[in-house]
């Protein structure tokens, strides 16, 4: 969670899902429950920055990078990230999964809340089209968009409907009524942006993106949609596998690093391609030094620890399988393979 070369030994809440989410499906929840507090820790700094410094008129903005108190580091992304708004209630799910009584959920509540009150009061209703969309202004999970014009970023649209849809399930379990405003926001968020038959980065983008350098060399996240995210409401996985097949083209491979590559490996597990899944995670620039650090890579120095988390969420992932997933280890090839795990929790 706390990188000390190129991101100024900052607290970056972005990255705690690479950081820690691993332990959910290892069982480790004596060490994953050490730091899942940083939520409540960090509940009335979120709330204090939505609705007193931003104006927002509900709930929690987690920040992005921040002091050891909360706060928001001063920098020119910081505000506008959002992808780590709902990773809380990924953790909370997870949580519940392994535990599922009513301690968790109480004990997640608040969090919950006021998570998703800021996703539904985040989206705005677009009169001319009749959906909720998210942003502008906004900066997207690979940073690399103009927070200007970034509208209905495919990744993040995904990730807001599945966090609107666990709040919702939440408050039914708790046996409470569920905000109307969620209800609304998550039933009527825009589609996520089609062009030419595969998933764009976001709506709006010029047609050649795929071609384009500005938007190919940083993280491939747009593979995230079907491998890191199960599917969500309105996704096409046909689609999603296309999409995922042409980032392999058109990426720049070489800028690859950390979390990329187990990502990618996530993706092609769930897509049905476990061969290449394994090639992911066995990519020569996905490489750890002789006392086992996780190389950076050409973007960020050694050691880049998501690297680490991210490798070991595919390999649980892969080895134990997801929900809707069928036979054993559904992530690593049929043949040639005899893979056994035991003490696993399946992945979303």
């Amino acid at each position: 969670l706390c990188l000390c070369d190129v991101q100024y030994g900052k607290f970056h809440m972005e990255m705690y899902f690479w950081h820690c989410a691993h332990w959910a499906l290892w069982n480790n929840w004596d060490l994953l429950r050490r730091s899942t507090t940083i939520y409540s820790r960090f509940l009335d700094s979120s709330i204090a920055r939505a609705q007193v410094q931003q104006g927002w008129p509900a709930g929690a903005r987690w920040p992005k990078m921040t002091d050891p108190s909360g706060r928001s580091s001063p920098g020119e992304i910081n505000n506008l990230l959002i992808w780590q708004q709902p990773h809380p209630l990924i953790f909370a799910l997870y949580e519940y999964r392994a535990f599922p009584v009513k301690e968790v959920l109480e004990k997640w509540r608040d969090v919950v809340i006021e998570t998703a009150n800021w996703m539904s009061a985040f989206a705005w209703y677009n009169e001319t089209t009749g959906v909720y969309d998210i942003g502008p202004p906004m900066y997207i999970t690979s940073e690399d968009t103009s927070p200007n014009v970034t509208q209905n970023p495919a990744v993040e649209l995904a990730y807001w409907r599945l966090g609107l849809d666990i709040a919702s399930k939440w408050m039914i379990n708790l046996g409470e009524e569920v905000p109307d405003d969620w209800t609304k926001v998550a039933g009527n968020l825009a589609k996520l942006p089609i062009d030419n038959g595969t998933y764009a980065v976001y709506e709006g983008i010029e047609s050649d993106f795929w071609t384009d350098k500005a938007y190919t060399n940083d993280h491939p996240t747009l593979v995230g949609l079907h491998g890191w995210l199960p599917p969500t409401s309105g996704l096409n996985v046909t689609i999603a596998q296309i999409t995922a097949e042409k980032v392999w083209v058109y990426w720049n491979v070489s800028n690859f690093w950390g979390w990329d590559f187990p990502m990618l490996a996530m993706s092609a597990a769930r897509n049905g391609d476990q061969e290449k899944a394994v090639e992911w995670l066995l990519h020569p620039l996905f490489a750890f030094d002789d006392v086992g650090m996780p190389i950076g890579g050409a973007r960020v120095p050694t050691p880049y620890f998501p690297g680490s988390g991210a490798l070991l969420l595919a390999i649980a992932m892969m080895a134990e399988g997801w929900d809707g997933s069928q036979g054993s280890a559904p992530g690593f090839p049929s043949n040639g393979w005899d893979v056994r795990a035991e003490g696993l929790n399946r992945a979303l």
